[in-house]
């Protein structure tokens, strides 16, 4: 490698003398052309080229912005001097060898994304298909009124000859109506009758079943209040407000009260969630922070944690412990599992895959995995080969997405053609963690992976397990998005209970069940007393909405 002097003539440049990022490339592809590795020495090289230019793009563009931001000021170039260096460094390794090797590499890509956009294509024109003549817009649970408009006696006779016309069929069209929500008073007058002899006995008519005790509301109003905190993540104070500019004045405090008893009385339905969880094939979990109000705490706010348990990828429930220790977390939550469980690799989910307290088989979070690499990105192009790598995972699981592909035959498409790529990036983390220094955030990024790989790597001989955790923390979200309008929990109660209605309004959504009617539903169900045998009927994935509560509606 060489650079130009003063006189125009080539001067070498010692390694002391590299900029720490082509160093850091250098040694890299130095340590797997020692291990023969000539084609992993040439991808890993590509790779950083092809970093370096487009974060060169990137620059160019801010710089393009910068000038029109400065109304055409002058503006400094950027030194293509770090480019050049590693330009150099590329045709210093490249090799008569390496190319067809690297041909071949990118052959693969392309062919791979020539598949997904084909298989992309079908499933478009497929959809398209089922899709045609139909509207851009979909209604579910909406009063559908038909209105018929005839034409005139009058305009029954052709306008050429004067003969009555025929009819020859309707045409159709639709208009989408918005209604205002509003609230209905009703006043119910029960009839009392007594003895007017002996002035003991006295019968009243009976009253319509009450939801909550002591409380005027109905369940299609309690169902609302929950859904908008708890999917909506509309604060009750912000509510108060809603309800008020429709005619309702309903204190903050009795909007709380009423909140606390629907998670109290559905209670006993999210505890039938968490058993067909613990009965899952496959089990996620991970956890998130929440402030509560706490008046023992020297700050008056404790943080506790919000954990989420998933399974199947369908059933979710929230359970909140005042800490994020492991044994008021998932040491009790998921004590004495055996079948699969996905989470990231922190060490307060250890005890439930070395026996301590569960021998549960351990599934590995991609997305956690390749998290380190993409903080360094930007300053260490040699992650640009490995998180090109674990992209390609991705776009094999696209492939299978595109092709509907069932659980077997999406195993099948792994192993022929994630394994490759698998095989590929530990040789690279093999290499890199043997030439990197044990201190620096490289080393400790190809560690983790390392530690992990097979736990990372069950995923090649089951279909039905996924490469990363992402669904459990998209659960989390919800969490993520009340508290960022509510601030906190009132209490620890308080935010036990919103684990509760957390845990219906995310089951509802994995489903496609519209939580209001849902919710509406069910209160009335177990507000007329559901036979807590049969409570699993209740449940979202068995819910129907076509039902009405009868007594017939609990038997076996």
């Amino acid at each position: 490698m060489s650079t130009s002097g003063p006189a125009g003539t080539a001067t070498a440049r010692s390694p002391q003398q590299e900029v720490p990022a082509l160093q850091q490339v250098r040694e890299s592809a130095q340590a797997l052309l020692r291990q023969g590795k000539v084609q992993e020495s040439c991808e890993l090289l590509l790779s950083a080229l092809e970093a370096v230019l487009r974060k060169s793009q990137e620059l160019e563009l801010l710089v393009a912005r910068l000038r029109r931001a400065s109304h055409g000021s002058k503006s400094e170039r950027i030194d293509p001097a770090q480019l050049q260096l590693l330009f150099d460094e590329l045709l210093q390794h490249s090799s008569d060898s390496a190319a067809p090797d690297a041909e071949m590499e990118a052959a693969e890509d392309a062919a791979l994304d020539r598949e997904i956009a084909l298989a992309e294509k079908r499933h478009t024109e497929s959809k398209h298909r089922a899709e045609k003549g139909g509207s851009s817009w979909r209604t579910h649970g909406v009063e559908r009124q038909t209105h018929e408009a005839e034409v005139a006696e009058q305009q029954r006779r052709c306008p050429r000859c004067g003969r009555p016309m025929q009819f020859m069929g309707l045409d159709v069209t639709r208009r989408l109506e918005y209604v205002p929500g509003r609230f209905i008073e009703r006043e119910h007058r029960l009839q009392k009758f007594g003895c007017g002899s002996c002035k003991e006995g006295v019968t009243t008519a009976a009253a319509p079943p009450q939801v909550l005790k002591r409380s005027a509301a109905d369940a299609s109003l309690l169902a609302h209040i929950v859904v908008s905190k708890y999917a909506d993540h509309t604060p009750l104070h912000r509510l108060h407000r809603i309800y008020a500019r429709s005619g309702a004045e309903i204190p903050v405090s009795t909007l709380c009260d009423w909140t606390a008893g629907v998670a109290q009385l559905v209670e006993p339905l999210v505890e039938q969630l968490y058993q067909r969880i613990l009965k899952a094939y496959i089990v996620g979990t991970d956890a998130t922070g929440l402030k509560v109000l706490d008046p023992e705490s020297p700050a008056h706010i404790q943080r506790g944690s919000m954990w989420v348990l998933t399974g199947d990828r369908r059933d979710v429930v929230f359970r909140y412990t005042p800490t994020g220790e492991g044994e008021s977390g998932p040491w009790q939550f998921l004590a004495g599992r055996t079948g699969y469980i996905q989470a990231d690799a922190s060490n307060v989910f250890d005890r439930l895959f070395n026996g301590k307290v569960a021998s549960a088989i351990e599934l590995g979070c991609w997305s956690h995995a390749r998290r380190r690499l993409v903080e360094m990105q930007d300053t260490d192009f040699r992650v640009a080969y490995p998180l090109k790598l674990i992209a390609r995972l991705y776009r094999v699981e696209h492939l299978a997405d595109v092709q509907q592909r069932a659980a077997q035959q999406r195993a099948a498409l792994r192993q022929e053609r994630s394994e490759p790529t698998l095989e590929k990036l530990k040789r690279w983390l093999v290499a890199t963690a043997a030439a990197e220094p044990p201190s620096t955030e490289l080393s400790h990024a190809c560690a983790y992976q390392l530690n992990h790989w097979k736990a990372l790597t069950r995923f090649l001989e089951d279909g039905q397990v996924s490469l990363d955790n992402n669904h459990v923390e998209q659960q989390l979200r919800a969490v993520a998005l009340g508290r960022r309008n509510y601030l906190f929990a009132g209490s620890h109660d308080a935010a036990h209970r919103a684990a509760n209605l957390y845990s219906l309004m995310r089951t509802c959504a994995e489903y496609g069940v519209p939580p209001l009617p849902y919710l509406t539903d069910v209160l009335r169900k177990l507000g007329a007393g559901w036979d807590s045998k049969h409570l699993d009927r209740l449940l979202p994935h068995r819910w129907s909405g076509t039902t009405a509560f009868t007594k017939e509606a609990e038997g076996p």
